[in-house]
């Protein structure tokens, strides 16, 4: 069975050069997950995600209101998930936090700061019901 550190050791060994740009841009995020215990990777498929391997095998997507810009003066807020698998119709999806703003045209940028970011992964990993449902029946 692999590990989340060996499955995103896998990921990372086959970045291309769309990837690598996405690294630099949101080497930030990459890095504040990582700080909280996680194992990011960046994703590419179907739009631009930094996604993380919570310990327990479950993701953690950040992106915003659809992928993330590759400009990062683009980016209008985090819009945070956490899910069971990576697939398109995972069995269940956590809210983690949405900072995105209602109208992107006209409103302003939601809170971008990754202390904040970090800090509602933390809680919700810590809280969520379907994580400790999961591991009560491992």
């Amino acid at each position: 069975m692999l590990t989340a550190a060996s499955k995103v050791a896998a990921i990372r060994a086959t970045y291309g050069p769309e990837e690598l740009d996405a690294l630099a841009i949101y080497g930030d995020v990459h890095s504040a997950l990582e700080s909280i215990g996680l194992h990011p990777y960046i994703e590419t498929r179907g739009g631009l995600a930094v996604c993380a391997y919570a310990p327990d095998g479950t993701l953690v997507v950040v992106a915003c209101q659809d992928a993330l810009p590759l400009r990062r003066r683009m980016l209008m807020g985090w819009h945070v998930t956490h899910v069971p698998e990576d697939s398109n119709s995972p069995l269940w999806r956590c809210i983690v936090r949405d900072t995105t703003p209602d109208d992107l045209c006209c409103d302003p940028p939601g809170d971008l700061r990754l202390d904040a970011l970090s800090e509602a992964i933390s809680r919700h990993l810590a809280t969520c019901s379907h994580t400790a449902v999961e591991e009560a029946g491992a």
